[in-house]
C-alpha cells in the first residue's frame, strides 16, 4: 500500500539450533500506516520479539519482503541498515539502555553524534527540546542513578525522539515500571501519537495494549488477530482513577 510506512509480506524467519530448525515466523504479513499506534502481543515464543527485531532492522529476513518508507530493506547491507536505524527508527527498551555515568542530556545527544550534519550547538538544543517534551528539562544534568525508573524511561523516550524518526519502536517499555509510572509513560505515548508519531509497541500486558489504537496478536509465529482496540483507554483518566483509589480510606 502506497501510504504504508511499514509493509511486511509473507515474512518468514528460521533459526538453526543444533540440528533443529526453529521457525520463529511463518508467513507474516502486516501493514502499518503513518500515524498508527500498534501494540504487538503474544506469549513467550510467539514470534513477536523476532518480528520487532526484523522491522527494527536488527535481524535479517529468511523469506518474504519488508519495506520501510517504501525502501526494500531486504537488499540493504549491514552499514546501510545501521544508517537506516539511526535516521528513521527511534528505539525504546524495557531496560532503558541509558549510560550510567552520563547525564540525561548527554544520553539524549548520543544518536546525534553519528549525524555529521548536526553541529554541537544544534545537538544540545535538540536534546534539550526532546527532554522538555517528556517533562525532564529540569533534570537535564542528572545522572541515571539520580533519576527514578520512570524518569530514566523518559530519558530513553527523549533519546528515541531526538533524531525525529519516522517510527518509534518500543519493546516492553513499561516492563520494569509500576502501574502509576506505566500509565504516565502511556500518557506520553498517546500525546506523541496524537501529534502524528507512528508507534509500534511490544507488550505482554493487556491493559497497556488497551492504550494503543490497534492490537496485533502473535501465536506460533503467525498473526492470529489484528484489529482496532475497542473501548480504548485514556491514560490521563486511568491515572486519575488510580490516584483516587489510592487515596480512599481503608475500610475494615
Amino acid at each position: 500500500m502506497a501510504d504504508s510506512l511499514i509493509s511486511v509480506r509473507n515474512l518468514e524467519k528460521s533459526y538453526k539450533m543444533g540440528d533443529v530448525e526453529v521457525h520463529a515466523l511463518r508467513g507474516v504479513s502486516l501493514e502499518v500506516k503513518t500515524g498508527e499506534y500498534v501494540a504487538i502481543m503474544g506469549a513467550s515464543g510467539s514470534g513477536k520479539s523476532t518480528f520487532m527485531n526484523i522491522i527494527g532492522c536488527l535481524d535479517h529476513i529468511s523469506k518474504g519482503d519488508y519495506f520501510l518508507d517504501g525502501v526494500d530493506v531486504k537488499t540493504f547491507s549491514k552499514n546501510q541498515l545501521a544508517d537506516l536505524r539511526s535516521k528513521k527508527i527511534g528505539f525504546i527498551f524495557q531496560s532503558f539502555n541509558i549510560l550510567a555515568r552520563t547525564s540525561a542530556i548527554e544520553n539524549v545527544e548520543l544518536p546525534l553524534l553519528y549525524n555529521n550534519s548536526v553541529g554541537s550547538k544544534e545537538r544540545k538544543e535538540r536534546a534539550y527540546n526532546a527532554l522538555k517534551s517528556v517533562g525532564l528539562a529540569d533534570r537535564m544534568h542528572s545522572l541515571p542513578n539520580q533519576l527514578s525508573g520512570g524518569q530514566q524511561q523518559r530519558v530513553a523516550i527523549a533519546r528515541a525522539l531526538v533524531n525525529e524518526p519516522l517510527v518509534i519502536m518500543a519493546d516492553e517499555p513499561t516492563g520494569n515500571l509500576d502501574t502509576r509510572t506505566s500509565f504516565e509513560i502511556m500518557e506520553i505515548f498517546q500525546a506523541l501519537n496524537e501529534k502524528g508519531r507512528t508507534i509500534v509497541m511490544v507488550t505482554h500486558e493487556p491493559d497497556i495494549a488497551q492504550f494503543a489504537l490497534s492490537n496485533v496478536i502473535f501465536k506460533d509465529g503467525k498473526i492470529i488477530s489484528n484489529g482496532l482496540v475497542k473501548d480504548r483507554k485514556n491514560p490521563t483518566e486511568e491515572l486519575k482513577k488510580l490516584i483516587e483509589y489510592n487515596l480512599e480510606p481503608t475500610t475494615v
